[in-house]
């Protein structure tokens, strides 16, 4: 025979002795996580410096020594008789390297095929040679300075097979290239007399063309497109604003179209992101007892490199990464 709950229940209170003790009180379960693929974490590494990152690799200075940082390990990148104050400034997608280092009286470029091979000497039109970037064809641009580096700079592009060869353009007076694609586009800058102006130098012979007065580029798109810290232009050379705001300054836009950069004109100075297709800042998390933060660098992936600074003023290199990938590379939006 059932019982009703009611029945039950008065049972219950006229024969309080025959009742079961009641269970000891359990803490309260654990209220669960969700996991957040698209947040944020913040990795310091070893380094005091990066230069840059590629092919999971982060290229910099460790202890006065250049450095890469591969699977969690700090290796010296192999160095060259003679040649001291090694600088490594720049990775490729696939892992080349290029960088400086002293050699007598002279600055030298080098490149690595890997950071495991001994670099080549890229040789030198002038006394000082600082290449500042390479694309994964192993195409390197950069600056010389005939005697030393209070001289105007005149931009060069070196190959391993091409060797090394200026590209200023005609009738400019000093010229900077600054950064090469994988497609080839080359954004820098250039003067003509007293007037600064926007360069882009084209995939193949690499032939400047003036982009815009006034201004230079600090990196360049695999589409063409070439942009300085809030401004870019596409190939037709229009210009249209990136900075999410105004305090801020950008520093990368990888191939899915997320942005990164630093809010420069602000105190603590924080690095942030705006997601592909977005248009707000989003702060970067922040380690403790850092004063500023700097985001510099992005993959495709949306794994973003940086910097932080301490109330010493000593610096330290700093990776943040996120559990989803960016989605597929697409056309910076603009």
């Amino acid at each position: 025979m059932h019982r009703s709950v009611a029945t039950l229940a008065c049972l219950g209170a006229l024969l309080p002795a025959l009742a079961h003790p009641a269970p000891p009180a359990r803490a309260a379960a654990a209220v669960p996580q969700l996991l957040n693929l698209f947040a944020y974490r913040a990795q310091l590494l070893p380094l005091d410096s990066a230069a840059g990152m590629g092919d999971g690799i982060v290229i910099g200075r460790a202890k006065g020594v250049a450095v890469a940082y591969v699977n969690g390990q700090v290796l010296a990148l192999p160095g060259k008789a003679g040649y001291t104050a090694v600088q490594p400034t720049s990775i490729s997608s696939n892992g080349y390297i290029v960088g400086y280092a002293h050699s007598a009286n002279d600055d030298r470029g080098l490149f690595w095929a890997s950071y495991a091979n001994a670099p080549l000497d890229m040789g030198g039109l002038g006394a000082i040679t600082h290449p500042r970037s390479v694309n994964a064809q192993g195409v390197a641009v950069g600056e010389y300075y005939p005697n030393s580096i209070y001289d105007l700079p005149s931009a060069f592009a070196w190959s391993p097979g091409g060797g090394i060869r200026p590209i200023a353009p005609p009738n400019s007076n000093q010229s900077q290239a600054f950064d090469i694609s994988d497609s080839g586009y080359v954004a820098g800058f250039a003067w003509y007399g007293t007037q600064q102006a926007v360069t882009r130098w084209y995939p193949g012979s690499l032939q400047a063309g003036t982009v815009a007065y006034g201004s230079f580029a600090w990196r360049a798109l695999e589409d063409g497109t070439v942009f300085g810290y809030t401004t870019a232009w596409d190939l037709a050379n229009r210009a249209y604003n990136i900075a999410p705001n105004s305090i801020s300054l950008v520093y990368g836009i990888s191939g899915a179209g997320r942005k990164v950069g630093t809010n420069i004109f602000a105190t603590p100075r924080r690095g942030w992101t705006v997601p592909p297709g977005g248009s707000t800042a989003q702060l970067l998390p922040v380690p403790a007892n850092v004063v500023d933060t700097y985001a510099t660098a992005v993959d495709g992936c949306g794994t973003i490199l940086g910097s932080v600074t301490y109330a010493d003023g000593s610096t330290q290199a700093l990776l943040w990464s996120k559990l989803l990938c960016d989605s597929s590379p697409v056309l910076a939006a603009r």
